[in-house]
C-alpha cells in the first residue's frame, strides 16, 4: 500500500483536491473530498472481499482515490467529462507512485467507467468502483435530500446514477 500512500500525498493530487473543495464551496449535495474517496475506497475493497474478486487493493484503492480528481475541470467546463479527466490526470500521479503501464490501463479504465450503472460495466474493478461510489452517499439522511431529487439527482438505490 505503499503506492497508494505515495499517490495521496502527491503535490499535483492534493492541488485538484483543493480546487474540487474551491468549487464546492456552496454546493449542497455531495461533496468529492477525500472522505468521499476514501469510504469509496473502502467499500469498493470490502464488495471484492465479499464477491471473491480478486484484484489486488493497492489497484481497488488507487482507482478509488482517483475516480473524481477531475471534477473541477467539470466545474471550469461544463463539457468536460470529469471521469475521462480525472482518468487523464491520474496518469502522471499513478507513474510517480510506481504503478506500472498495465496496472495504469486498468486503474484508468476504471475511473472512466465509475459513473456508469455498475450492471453494465464488464471490467470488475470498473463495476467494483461504480457501484462503490453510489454507495458511499447517505441520501437517506441528506439535509439537501428534496433539492437533489428536484435537480434530477437521486439516490444510488433509486437506480439513477450522477
Amino acid at each position: 500500500m505503499e503506492r497508494v500512500r505515495s499517490l495521496s500525498c502527491d503535490s499535483a493530487y492534493k492541488n485538484y483536491l483543493r480546487l474540487i473543495k474551491v468549487h464546492e464551496k456552496e454546493r449542497l449535495f455531495c461533496r468529492h473530498s477525500f472522505s468521499h474517496l476514501l469510504d469509496t475506497a473502502r467499500i469498493a475493497w470490502i464488495l471484492c472481499l465479499e464477491r471473491g474478486v480478486r484484484i489486488p487493493r493497492p489497484l481497488v484503492y488507487a482507482a478509488a482515490l482517483l475516480h473524481d480528481i477531475g471534477r473541477f475541470a467539470q466545474y471550469e467546463d461544463k463539457s468536460v467529462d470529469h471521469a475521462d479527466e480525472s482518468a487523464k490526470l491520474a496518469l502522471p500521479i499513478l507513474e510517480k507512485a510506481g504503478f506500472n503501464e498495465d496496472e495504469i490501463l486498468v486503474i484508468q479504465n476504471a475511473i472512466r467507467a465509475h459513473r456508469l450503472p455498475p450492471q453494465t460495466v464488464t471490467e470488475p474493478l470498473g463495476a467494483v468502483l461504480a457501484e462503490a461510489d453510489h454507495l458511499s452517499r447517505l441520501c437517506y439522511q441528506c439535509h439537501a435530500k428534496e433539492d437533489c431529487y428536484k435537480y434530477g439527482r437521486m439516490p444510488a438505490a433509486e437506480g439513477i446514477f450522477y
